[in-house]
Parts: structure tokens; C-alpha cells; sequence
């Protein structure tokens, strides 16, 4: 993946955008430059990103079904107090700079049908964890490792944790199908 037009994006919104609070990332500042929900759809009128939309999505799309419908790219500047939610399945992270650790947990389909839920609940008793490099992930069912710069995090149906150091830069992203499906790819190297 070309990171140079997220690097642009990223270098001129933190130059002169006022960052926003986003739920997802607390105490982190955000830039919100796309969210589609079903109520309806924000797009940033900050001129570099109408500028560079199309390149940024298409840098994304190519990971996926070129036709796939992004519904959210948000900018986030960790620091010392930052806090992230759990990441949603089908949504993934750029890291941008910096350095981050990271936790992947699959969901157990086979189960029943709160395998989801229960999923859910136990990344969100992990998300707070002050030495992620420490924790044996692997009795917890899970896979940490450090965040390669180099590469987009997208573990498709999984949900995952992330863990930003202070100063870490990164771009979280969501995707959805053409009519409400998700894609659950794994991005390629």
C-alpha cells in the first residue's frame, strides 16, 4: 500500500485542523474526514482531503473488492492517556508512525450465537493494558505482536485490540459491501 498520500493528509490536518473527540479513541486527538452511518454521511471540507479522497480510498480498496463501500476514515494522534476501544471486525488501522502493540481475537462462529457478544466482552476487559508486550496473550485465546508500519491491520471477522504508544500516528478505516455485506480479506503483504 502507497502510504504517501495518508502521510500528506495526515502532516497538513494536524498543521491546521482542530482535533476532535472521538469515542473510539479516548483522550487521543482525531481528524474525521469520511463516516457513513445510517443516518447519514460527513465528508471533511478540509481541501487537501478533497484533493486526495480518491487516491486515499483507492489505496484502500485495493486490499479489498474494488466496488467495497469505505464507512469510515478517521485520523488519530495518540498520546500518554490514549485509550482505544476495541476495533470492530471488518475495520482496520495505518499506522502512520510510531509504535503500537497490538491483540487479535477470532470469533468462534462454531459456538452458538453469542460467541460474538462474548468476544466483544473479553477484548473490552483487555482494552486498557499498560504493558501489552508483557501479557501471555495466548491464554486468553489471542494473538499480540508489534504493529508493522509497513503494513495495514485488517484481520477481516476478527475483532482486535490496539494499544498506540504516546506520539503514535495512525488511520483507522471501515468497510462495508455494495449492499450491507461485509468482507472479511486478510490484506495481502
Amino acid at each position: 500500500m502507497n502510504y504517501e498520500p495518508f502521510r500528506k493528509l495526515a502532516k497538513e490536518a494536524i498543521r491546521y485542523m482542530n482535533p476532535e473527540n472521538d469515542w473510539r479513541f479516548i483522550h487521543a486527538d482525531t481528524y474525521t474526514f469520511y463516516n457513513l452511518t445510517s443516518f447519514n454521511t460527513y465528508k471533511s471540507s478540509f481541501p487537501l482531503w478533497k484533493e486526495l479522497h480518491d487516491e486515499c480510498f483507492g489505496e484502500i480498496r485495493q486490499y479489498f473488492d474494488p466496488d467495497c463501500l469505505i464507512d469510515n476514515l478517521t485520523l488519530v494522534v495518540a498520546n500518554e492517556h490514549t485509550v482505544c476501544h476495541p476495533v470492530r471486525e471488518y475495520s482496520g488501522i495505518m499506522t502512520l508512525e510510531g509504535s503500537a502493540h497490538a491483540a487479535v481475537m477470532k470469533v468462534d462462529q462454531s459456538r452458538d450465537d453469542n460467541a460474538f457478544h462474548d468476544t466483544k466482552i473479553s477484548m473490552y476487559r483487555r482494552m486498557y493494558c499498560h504493558s501489552p508486550h508483557l501479557v501471555p496473550w495466548q491464554n486468553y485465546n489471542q494473538f499480540g505482536f508489534e504493529v508493522n508500519m509497513e503494513k495495514p491491520l485488517f484481520p477481516g471477522q476478527a475483532i482486535f485490540n490496539y494499544y498506540p504508544k504516546p506520539g503514535t500516528i495512525f488511520f483507522y478505516y471501515g468497510i462495508k459491501g455494495n449492499k450491507g455485506q461485509r468482507y472479511g480479506t486478510v490484506v495481502k503483504d
